[in-house]
């Protein structure tokens, strides 16, 4: 069929591109609006189809804007027989993850997998529901604890603690939703490649999620570790502003700039198609704008935020160790309960924070590679499967699955360091402690309970024998 729609496109093609003149009459013969709509729906129209699909569409002729056929403006004759014949792709026959459109094979939304190895999707699907389930557990105590203690809590600057547990409390419920039905919230239609013109809602509100939780996580974990330098720096500057009254004008620009900073990215990439938040990983995941937005969007943020406040914290811990004589050998002071937590804090973020914005900067750097090695290899199985014909090694290649998994647990544990800093250890001590009595009263209520058991029962057996012998 590719050689029929050749020879009977030709004649149709060059008159198009390059227009008949009659020079003793000065008139041009154009193609005409018939020709063209013969072409693009009978013989070629897979062609057709296929070209629009993969977003040539702007390479085709543009049928309505060519003239009508009349007497006095004559075209070259096409001959396009048998318009009604198949073109000879009947006998198509897809891969298992295609699905056959419109004499097409094309993508399944709900089963295409960017490696062939089904046990690497599964790996990146379980670190999913496993660091979701965990980071879940731990957002879930830690907001228990913040009701429990909100007079400490609520407190500025305790309170940018509490909206990390809410930022990241929002991410895993969404992460949740999408593992319940992942393929029906974020499939517009079986097609890939329609799903990918036209992302779900649920696809675009995930986009807003995991861009606004990250970038507004990194700015109250920055602006705390920033007011935490402040206060051990400038000690008496910071006790004259909270006696002055100006930590709540601090506290409130802080907010403001928080919650506004990151929305003129949500906007853009809502607004602009050439932003739009769509599917990234397949199986799916979490939908994010194209690689250049994200890049200068979250990443770039991300990797200043993460940068300027793990020097801060450096200064900070060296400030304070110096003031406990940390360079004395002879001294062998201990860290502090509040510095052992600060310090857990700065590793858990460092190592999360590190290996993602790492992990996010290569998926950044091979998204157009990533991309031109997908449309190859969606053209390449267009019109049907033929075993060893197309390389999907370069798509595997660019995956990095465990890189995600891993990045999925190192994200459940980021709630355990915000847990360590809201929990009282010696509160969690003394329940602790009331636990294991009462666990070692109950055990021992039921072993007393259990040996008299027997002892009733001998007894009640030797009255029932007295009593029969009585009766003699």
């Amino acid at each position: 069929f590719y050689k029929q729609c050749q020879q009977q496109s030709l004649a149709f093609i060059c008159q198009y591109f390059f227009p008949l003149a009659d020079c003793s009459t000065g008139k041009s013969y154009k193609a005409t609006k018939e020709d063209c709509l013969l072409i693009s729906t009978g013989v070629c129209s897979d062609l057709w189809t296929l070209a629009n699909n993969f977003s040539y569409g702007s390479l085709l002729p543009d049928c309505s804007t060519l003239p009508n056929a009349s007497n006095d403006s004559s075209s070259v004759t096409i001959s396009i027989e048998d318009m009604n014949d198949t073109n000879g792709t009947d006998g198509i026959v897809c891969r298992e993850d295609f699905v056959k459109i419109d004499l097409i094979c094309e993508p399944r939304c709900d089963s295409f997998e960017q490696t062939s190895s089904r046990l690497d999707s599964q790996i990146l699907i379980y670190s999913e529901f496993v660091a979701t389930s965990i980071a879940l557990t731990f957002c879930i105590v830690a907001i228990i604890v913040a009701v429990k203690e909100y007079k400490i809590l609520l407190a500025y600057p305790s309170v940018l603690v509490l909206f990390q547990v809410i930022d990241i409390t929002v991410l895993v419920i969404v992460l949740v939703i999408a593992a319940i039905d992942r393929y029906g919230l974020y499939c517009s239609s079986v097609s890939l490649l329609e799903t990918l013109k036209n992302p779900t809602p649920f696809c675009k509100f995930s986009g807003v999620t995991i861009y606004y939780t990250f970038v507004n996580m990194a700015l109250w974990w920055f602006f705390h570790v920033a007011i935490f330098f402040h206060k051990v720096l400038f000690p008496f500057q910071a006790n004259r502003f909270e006696k002055l009254g100006r930590n709540k004008y601090i506290f409130a620009t802080v907010t403001i700039l928080s919650i506004l900073l990151p929305l003129p990215a949500v906007i853009i990439c809502l607004t602009v198609d050439k932003f739009k938040y769509n599917v990234r990983h397949f199986p799916t995941n979490l939908c994010s704008s194209r690689g250049d937005m994200r890049f200068y969007s979250m990443t770039l943020p991300m990797d200043v935020l993460f940068a300027a406040g793990v020097i801060i914290l450096i200064i900070v811990l060296w400030t304070m160790r110096k003031k406990t004589n940390f360079l004395n050998k002879e001294s062998h002071t201990k860290l502090s309960t509040a510095e052992k937590k600060i310090l857990l804090v700065f590793i858990i973020f460092t190592i999360f924070g590190a290996f993602t914005i790492g992990h996010e900067s290569s998926t950044d750097a091979t998204s157009d590679k990533f991309e031109a090695a997908l449309q190859e290899y969606f053209e390449c199985e267009a019109f049907g499967h033929i075993p060893g014909k197309c390389d999907r090694g370069t798509i595997e290649k660019i995956s990095k699955p465990y890189f995600s998994a891993i990045a999925y647990i190192l994200m459940s544990l980021t709630p355990l360091g915000i847990l360590n800093f809201i929990l009282k250890w010696s509160s969690v001590k003394n329940v602790g402690n009331k636990a294991v009595n009462l666990t070692k009263r109950c055990l021992s209520f039921l072993h007393r309970s259990c040996e008299s058991v027997p002892d009733e029962l001998s007894s009640k057996s030797d009255k029932s024998i007295i009593s029969k012998n009585s009766a003699v």
